[in-house]
């Protein structure tokens, strides 16, 4: 059986089905990725075979409309979606040629967020199976489980739930974008709203957290199956490199910054928080460039510029790590067992950060937009108290004694001795 996994977003959506695909192929099963362009080197890194989409994401993170989206600007969650709706509907066309293109190479499907409706569809009408992987909890829920609009997490609120629906519309509006067209090449008319809530309540559907993070809410269909994270093999053995290796064994655990895929258009703001914070809490650093090209040509000796490490390597040997609130690299801090600041800058970042500091492994978290040294300094503080260490360090083991893979893979051979469905007109 040929099963194809499409990643559509950043390295935070594809990573995890990388690490899926490394499983489903050790059980006999023909694996391709499906992600956009950029990537291909990173699949192939990971021993998997590759389905480029017909653009990359990278210049569409460091466009205008990326920084504007991606860059921490702004707090309110309405001006995020309107944004992240703008951005996807610019790819709407070109990515459901691709779907279209991809939906005769593979006997299955298993499809991330944005491709969701999409392959629904294209599943559907074709009798293949279909598999919705998810890697944040995004469905309504009164304990306030879900990643968006969450406004009580410790109680149970009509509110919470009220709002999740909100989240779910906005989400919808938001994948509607590819599905529409999908539909329209087609010949099919829209979907509602109704009948996407219809299709998540049946899809067997993957959430790929911890259940210790993200404990499952009563309102989950039985479709959903909570895994744990996924985790990638390392293919060959990560050796760092030689300036890296040196800042390591001389001298004391240094503070890690890094913000991932996040677009920022000072750059320079950032990294001149971080270093003045370490300064005057006498730490060393370590500052991962990433996709927002955090740099600077003045840096002290006691901070090393460097340009992306594993996680799985890297943060193990850190004091304290800093980052956006990604749902991978929050992952990745969460089994190192290393305490964490989140700097949320859109989307599930504010939940993670959240999540972070009520299980008692990290500093309550700073928005982007409120960054500053001060409260970078106050954060690692806090980040470094020796409770918030044990807590970290007890978690982390909890969350490496989990298969989440294994689980998922058990969850998708479940589903595929099932008829696949048909239900879309």
């Amino acid at each position: 059986m040929r099963i194809l996994l499409l990643a559509m977003g950043s390295r935070g959506d594809v990573q995890p089905m990388l690490a899926l695909g490394q499983r489903l192929r050790r059980e006999g099963l023909t694996v391709v990725v499906a992600a956009a362009a950029d990537f291909g080197p990173l699949v192939a890194e990971h021993g998997l075979d590759f389905e480029p989409f017909s653009f990359g994401i990278m210049d569409g993170v460091r466009s205008e409309l990326g920084q504007k989206w991606l860059g921490g600007t702004s707090t309110s969650q309405q001006r995020e979606a309107y944004l992240m709706r703008k951005a996807v509907r610019h790819l709407a066309e070109p990515l459901a040629d691709d779907l279209l293109r991809l939906a005769d190479r593979a006997d299955a499907f298993v499809s991330g967020p944005l491709t969701f409706e999409a392959m629904e569809v294209l599943a559907s009408r074709a009798g293949k199976h279909h598999v919705f992987a998810m890697f944040q909890p995004t469905w309504p829920t009164a304990l306030g489980a879900s990643a968006a609009f969450a406004l009580r997490p410790r109680s149970t609120s009509m509110l919470n739930r009220l709002w999740g629906w909100g989240a779910a519309f906005a989400a919808w509006d938001v994948v509607r974008s590819t599905g529409g067209v999908v539909r329209r090449r087609l010949g099919l008319a829209r979907a509602s709203f109704r009948e996407y809530v219809g299709a998540a309540r049946t899809v067997p559907t993957l959430l790929a957290v911890s259940p210790r993070i993200v404990p499952p809410a009563p309102e989950w269909g039985a479709n959903l199956t909570t895994t744990g994270f996924w985790f990638v093999d390392s293919a060959t053995p990560w050796e760092a490199p030689p300036d890296l290796a040196r800042f390591l064994s001389h001298g004391s655990p240094p503070v890690h910054l890094g913000l991932g895929s996040m677009a920022t258009a000072d750059p320079g703001e950032v990294v001149r928080a971080f270093t003045t914070a370490l300064e005057r809490l006498g730490l060393r650093g370590v500052l991962d460039a990433g996709w927002g090209r955090l740099h600077a040509e003045d840096l002290p000796e006691t901070v090393l510029p460097i340009d992306g490490a594993p996680h799985d390597v890297l943060f193990p040997q850190m004091s304290v790590v800093i980052h956006h609130g990604g749902a991978g690299t929050t992952a990745a801090a969460l089994r190192a067992g290393i305490p964490q600041v989140v700097v949320p800058h859109i989307a599930d970042q504010p939940y993670w950060g959240r999540r972070v500091h009520e299980l008692g492994v990290g500093a309550a978290p700073i928005h982007r937009k409120h960054l500053s040294a001060d409260r970078l300094a106050a954060a690692i503080r806090a980040a470094s108290r020796p409770e918030v260490q044990r807590a970290a360090t007890a978690l982390g083991e909890e969350v490496r004694a989990e298969d989440g893979v294994g689980k998922a893979m058990a969850a998708i051979r479940a589903a595929l001795a099932k008829p696949a469905q048909r239900h879309t007109a």
